[in-house]
């Protein structure tokens, strides 16, 4: 067991104990009195919606401050100062280019690269590299996991997926290189084994029933030396360890109720026959677990796939028991526009949660959504035109100080997103003249 004392904790610090580890979130005592002014870290997430938005109930009236949120953003009130609503942003590399149909595909190759993917099924693949993974480079020396990669739903990295594209566009908005993308994590519970150290859990499904078996907790092999810690701590810090380590135990706990509720998957089915009262727990788990991979600083920079591109998954918890990309094939039916109305919300309504939770995390003088850049989009406008002009995207939080909130900032027509992707690269510190197609850095600030 590590001996803790009155020295300063390195910021890497791990409660260990029966081979399992818990990352400590950020405390005081990591830093010596003369540091206490150093910086937290920043971090970056890129959220991926699949399937566009209901564009008239996703834009503000007016430009400039924030006023009164359209139905689709009302969740996001509260943080309303803290977020930034673009309009006009465009991906060319979303466009056909002479290549026909494939828009699904092309949204989420282009998504974080913005660039125009091959059209291929086969193995000779070529997008672009993602701004996640230009970060990552950057940054990811300084933490266990230079980027984290999670999704909704899994995702074949072969065959044709969309009109003659392969699966692999489909499926993932992370590339290292311009023909290796980063393949997604789907599993709550394997995650959770990732970031807290456990690797016997996260080799497969057997392996994790066992490990579940010998020990009904990763914080009870873990308790001695969070006591020992504790008995060195101030006050602050004290409750801090363990609000965090309740944060931990409710997140277990809810990925074993989750687990013990539902049905077995089946093994041909699509993702979308799954059981989708799940789905909303799932949600929260993977939201969980980023805003603790954040604050424990197990990584920086992170990806997260609400769905794969054209995702039919059905959503019969908010009313809509036909699948997403059908509904978002509207021809302005009433029937299902609202169906997409109510899905859209749904998405909202979550990540307004996470930000929450990101803004309720206290880290230096203020809190984890102060040094955190999260952005909220689609590489589709109206899923019905499969345009990837004037898209959906939001920024989120201060990304410590760079980024000034609480704007409705109109763009005009057709303005790279490789611009706002520049931008946050000079925020982070990567000094690059160009990304993708980019015609100049917008101003965050």
């Amino acid at each position: 067991m590590p001996t803790f004392s009155n020295r300063a904790l390195d910021r890497r610090s791990f409660l260990r104990g029966a081979g399992a580890m818990v990352a400590l979130p950020w405390l005081d005592a990591m830093q010596p009195a003369r540091a206490r002014s150093a910086p937290p870290p920043r971090r970056a997430l890129f959220v991926f919606a699949p399937n566009g938005k209901k564009m008239d109930d996703w834009t503000p009236a007016a430009g400039g401050r924030l006023g009164a949120l359209p139905y689709l953003l009302e969740p996001l009130a509260p943080l309303k100062q803290r977020i930034t609503v673009f309009s006009g942003l465009a991906i060319d590399g979303g466009n056909g280019h002479g290549d026909g149909p494939g828009d699904h595909a092309r949204a989420a190759a282009s998504f974080l690269t913005c660039k125009h993917p091959r059209k291929t099924g086969g193995a000779d693949l070529q997008a672009g590299v993602s701004i996640d993974q230009r970060l990552a480079a950057h940054l990811g020396g300084a933490t266990a996991f230079p980027s984290l990669e999670l999704g909704m739903e899994r995702g074949a990295q072969a065959g044709v997926c969309d009109s003659g594209y392969s699966c692999a566009y489909s499926n993932n908005i992370s590339w290292r290189t311009p023909s290796t993308p980063v393949v997604k994590e789907h599993e709550p519970r394997a995650v959770f084994a990732r970031l807290f150290g456990d690797p016997e859990q996260a080799v497969g499904t057997a392996a994790a029933q066992a490990q579940r078996a010998r020990t009904k907790s990763v914080l009870d092999a873990v308790r001695a030396d969070a006591n020992a810690l504790r008995n060195t701590l101030g006050g602050g810090d004290r409750g801090k360890l363990d609000d965090y380590l309740t944060a931990v135990r409710e997140l277990e706990r809810r990925l074993q109720r989750a687990e013990a509720e539902a049905p077995p998957a089946p093994t041909t089915a699509p993702d979308r026959l799954l059981a989708a009262k799940a789905f909303p727990e799932r949600l929260d788990a993977m939201y969980e677990l980023l805003a603790l991979a954040f604050a424990t600083d197990r990584t920086r920079v992170a990806t997260f796939m609400l769905g794969n591109a054209g995702s039919n998954r059905s959503y019969p918890f908010v009313g809509v028991p036909d699948g997403h990309h059908e509904v978002s094939h509207h021809g302005r039916k009433p029937e299902k526009l609202a169906a997409i109305r109510a899905i859209n919300r749904f998405h909202v309504e979550k990540l307004a949660a996470f930000l929450q939770r990101l803004a309720a995390e206290r880290e230096g003088d203020g809190d984890l959504l102060a040094n955190t850049l999260v952005l909220y989009g689609s590489g589709i406008s109206d899923g019905d035109r499969h345009n990837h002009d004037d898209l959906p995207v939001l920024l989120c939080g201060e990304g410590g100080g760079c980024h000034r909130t609480g704007s409705h900032l109109r763009l005009g027509k057709d303005a790279p997103m490789a611009n706002l992707y520049l931008a946050v690269l000079h925020a982070f510190g990567v000094e690059e003249a160009r990304f993708a197609d980019s015609t100049g850095p917008l101003a965050l600030r």
